[in-house]
């Protein structure tokens, strides 16, 4: 799948969790493994298989309400990673305080699926990671 096609398909999913709720459709490998940022609350760590997303997005809700995930900007890396700026928001569920945060994903691809995405809570080190600059 190209670059175009990938990034499409990433955009098109976050439109539609926004919209719906719903898990957007990345199909992933086996072996795909969700790497979640220390300092996200409550979802530190690694996620494996397929249950990844549903996984991280349960502990998410648990913490937050009304998340949504804005795909700002997309890019391709020369080693073919998607990195993409995302913008979220959110209220905490106890708090009731907004969320307002910019983080980063960096995804990784094999034959068209999905086998790593690594969220990162500073943009500017996921751009660092895959070789480009803010």
């Amino acid at each position: 799948m190209s670059e175009n096609a990938l990034i499409k398909r990433l955009r098109a999913g976050l439109e539609a969790f926004n919209e719906t709720g719903t898990l957007p459709s990345v199909p992933t490998a086996p072996d795909f493994e969700l790497h979640q940022a220390s300092s996200i609350v409550d979802t530190a760590g690694v996620f494996r298989g397929e249950d990844a997303f549903r996984s991280t997005l349960d502990e998410l809700e648990e913490s937050f309400e009304d998340l949504t995930f804005e795909g700002e900007r997309f890019f391709q890396a020369a080693g073919g990673e998607i990195l993409v700026l995302v913008h979220v928001k959110g209220r905490g569920r106890a708090s009731g305080l907004e969320i307002d945060n910019h983080i980063a994903w960096v995804w990784t691809f094999r034959d068209d699926l999905a086998v790593r995405l690594v969220v990162y809570e500073e943009p500017e080190v996921a751009l660092r990671a895959v070789g480009l600059s803010s």
